[in-house]
């Protein structure tokens, strides 16, 4: 693969991006046609379109140099309402990743649902998570999204999370370490995060999108499962912000190759608190910035 010319593209892309947008005078079609494309009624574009389901398995791995692995299968199921968009969606997943430092199997439950008007699409999705280091966690997201002509699509989105898993105390209590004790804690942990996503459709079988985002993890509090005396407020807050390039390759008509290459910066306070890159304590005698990379490979199978 060239990626010279994959970025030179964007660039231009980028650049023309004013001048287009000046230049759109009739209405664009709804952003589900990039974001969340309603299935089609028939070979004909003169059948009626018929409210339907489809259904999407798949697979991503994702590593990052900050230390955190995941794996995860996904099933999708989607119920399309009309060709504006509207839509209500069901998804569960089960992933290996780092929590507290300790491989963990994990799974999550995600409801969301959209409303196409016109070239907006707002949407709203739930999830909640759980799974081995105790873990808990429930999250939100809201997606506003904008198809500003056909081929073009721009996504803002805000999310929050709050959660909490357990893990060794070692590390906030040092004298445990001197006294050859281990006591594991809870983590109540809670994240704020947002993102601007620009996407296009290249052609028929390649779609390009480039996301940036800021994240915000807090641990505010450990606290010993068997011991409750045992606790400290933490109140310790990191900031990740990452730019994603996001290549999406459709090599049959169900299957979905996805790659994402990925840079950010983690912006960390000086102490002790639970970072979600490394997927475990770390710790800072000075305020720190790390720069890392990252990526995710994916690959999906869309049926109705």
């Amino acid at each position: 693969m060239n990626f010279s010319r994959i970025w030179m593209g964007l660039i231009l892309l980028l650049a023309a991006t004013p001048a287009l947008v000046g230049a759109q005078t009739t209405p664009a079609a709804s952003p589900a046609a990039v974001t969340s494309p309603a299935p089609e009624s028939g070979d004909g574009d003169d059948k009626p379109f018929k409210p339907s389901w489809d259904n999407e398995v798949g697979f991503s791995h994702t590593s990052q140099q900050a230390g955190q692995n995941t794996n995860n299968l996904t099933y999708t199921g989607t119920y399309h309402f009309d060709e504006g968009g509207s839509f209500l969606s069901g998804e569960a997943s089960v992933s290996t990743q780092k929590v507290g430092g300790v491989a963990s199997k994990t799974g999550t439950l995600t409801a969301s649902g959209g409303v196409g008007i016109g070239i907006f699409t707002p949407s709203l999705s739930l999830g909640i998570q759980g799974g081995e280091s105790a873990l808990k966690q429930a999250d939100g997201n809201l997606t506003l999204a904008f198809q500003l002509w056909e081929p073009f699509a721009v996504s803002l989105g805000v999310g929050a999370s709050v959660g909490s898993h357990q893990e060794n105390l070692v590390n906030y209590f040092p004298v445990l370490q001197l006294l050859n004790q281990s006591i594991m804690g809870q983590f109540d942990t809670a994240s704020l995060n947002t993102s601007l996503e620009l996407a296009y459709i290249l052609n028929d079988w390649w779609t390009l999108s480039l996301t940036t985002s800021t994240e915000y993890d807090a641990t505010y509090k450990v606290q010993g499962v068997k011991n409750p005396n045992i606790s400290k407020d933490v109140n310790q807050t990191d900031r990740t912000a990452t730019l994603t390039l996001g290549m999406d390759f459709t090599l049959t008509k169900n299957w979905i190759l996805e790659v994402s290459p990925q840079v950010g910066q983690e912006y960390a306070p000086a102490g002790t608190f639970y970072s979600a890159l490394a997927g475990g304590t770390v710790t800072f005698a000075t305020p720190t910035t790390t720069n890392f990379a990252a990526g995710t490979v994916s690959i999906s199978y869309n049926f109705q």
